[in-house]
């Protein structure tokens, strides 16, 4: 045979050689025609090729096996692509490319959650017949596990960032995370594993206000043990966070409280002077919106009719820096005031009730007094306790904002004040702060 295509060769070839001899066109004319010869003699004589196709896409057939209906998932494979020997009729073959071919591993013999050597079958979307002598990798390792998917809790991790000089920033309570929650999903003995996932800012920046910082970088925690995820075993079902930073500025207020119902003449400054402060000061932290240059705080109220030798009040921070918008920065919690006791005594005073005046009464009526008198308890510096007598007593009854303008009996209150000594409170009388006389009120005719 191969002596027979020589000599055909031999022929072919001196027969051009000749024409090349004559005339160029003739040249090249029987140069092509002598390519199309040959091609016709090698397809007749070798009908058949080899070839070889790179990159051929891997899919792993899940479909109808144990593994699919037991939650098995591949988690990881040896190799995306694979590259395919192949021979085939030289029509079929020849253009045939990897766009059309399909390397196929299937899993009909996974039963557990391990890695399995899964033999590759070679597929043809448009039906080209061929056979294939070898695929590199001949097999594909794939590890399967059973993937489940949790909901974790997301938490902000921003140890670059810190407050200026001058203000402060909560870094646990009032940072928070949008959205604050992530689904993972990934094989089921490292998922059930994660207890929560932390927004990662890596800025290291210094902030006088606050701001809204976003991030695509999120890391998975088992307490506090990081969960790597290096070959991309778990997936989320968000990808972008905003971490809400509030910064506050820093104040330093001195507590200062009111003081109610003293006596008219009563020195509330001397008093206040002599109470003893838990605390001297108070550092709050206050939003932009509500800082200002102020340097005391109004914490409370004393009720004089409440104050006894030595009382202690207390104040929480919770009551009077929440309505001005701060924040208990040292977290102090509360303000203990405590009340003198040196050189105080209580002393009670009987008043009659006919040393009891009614102020504002209305003229259309007549009043009688019923309660036959009060002993209210007073205290004060022992030396003014000593002088004080019922003349410097002034009990009286306000009628204009007590009496309801009705005949028969009405109880009201009666207030003490001490005209001569501005040191000397009245804390009520036999145990009640606003005791309150019976007054009969007749109409006149």
């Amino acid at each position: 045979m191969l002596e027979t295509l020589k000599k055909i060769w031999n022929k072919i070839s001196g027969f051009f050689s000749r024409l090349f001899e004559k005339d160029l066109f003739i040249k090249l004319g029987s140069f092509l025609a002598a390519i199309i010869i040959w091609f016709c003699i090698s397809v007749s004589v070798y009908p058949t090729m080899d070839k070889v196709i790179y990159n051929v896409p891997v899919e792993i057939a899940l479909d109808g096996t144990y593994a699919e209906s037991n939650g098995y998932q591949p988690i990881s494979q040896s190799a995306e692509t694979v590259t395919v020997y192949l021979t085939g009729d030289r029509g079929e073959v020849g253009n045939l490319t990897a766009d059309e071919l399909v390397a196929v591993a299937s899993a009909d013999n996974v039963m557990y959650a391990m890695e399995y050597k899964l033999p590759i079958k070679i597929q043809c979307s448009t039906g080209k017949k061929f056979e294939v002598t070898k695929t590199e990798p001949e097999v594909l390792n794939v590890s399967f596990d059973r993937l489940i998917t949790k909901s974790v809790p997301v938490k902000p991790m921003i140890s670059g960032i810190h407050a200026a000089e001058g203000y402060v920033m909560d870094d646990f309570e009032q940072i928070a995370v949008v959205p604050n929650t992530v689904e993972i999903t990934g094989p089921a003995e490292i998922i059930e594993t994660v207890s929560e996932a932390a927004a990662i800012i890596s800025e290291d920046t210094s902030l006088t206000n606050t701001v809204d910082i976003k991030t695509t970088s999120l890391r998975l925690y088992s307490g506090s043990k990081i969960i790597s995820d290096e070959e991309n075993k778990i997936t989320f079902d968000k990808s972008d966070f905003t971490v809400h930073i509030p910064v506050y500025k820093q104040i330093v207020l001195t507590p200062d409280v009111r003081i109610v119902n003293a006596p008219s003449n009563f020195d509330i400054e001397a008093f206040k002077s002599k109470l003893e402060y838990s605390v001297s000061e108070i550092v709050v932290a206050a939003s932009q919106e509500s800082a200002n240059d102020r340097t005391s705080i109004d914490i409370g109220t004393i009720d004089m009719r409440e104050v006894d030798i030595g009382s202690e009040f207390i104040f929480y921070t919770d009551d009077f820096l929440t309505s001005e918008g701060y924040i208990d920065w040292h977290d102090i919690g509360s303000v203990k005031i405590t009340c003198p006791s040196e050189g105080l005594v209580r002393r009670p005073i009987h008043i009659t009730n006919s040393y009891i005046q009614l102020i504002n009464a209305p003229s259309q009526y007549d009043f009688e007094i019923i309660t036959s008198g009060f002993t209210p308890i007073f205290v004060g510096p022992e030396e003014s306790i000593e002088k004080l007598s019922y003349m410097d007593i002034i009990a009286q009854i306000d009628m204009l904002t007590s009496f309801d303008m009705e005949e028969g009996y009405n109880k009201l209150p009666v207030t003490f004040n001490i005209s001569s000594y501005d040191d000397i409170w009245c804390i009520g009388s036999d145990g009640i702060l606003s005791p309150k006389a019976t007054i009969k009120a007749t109409l006149k005719k």
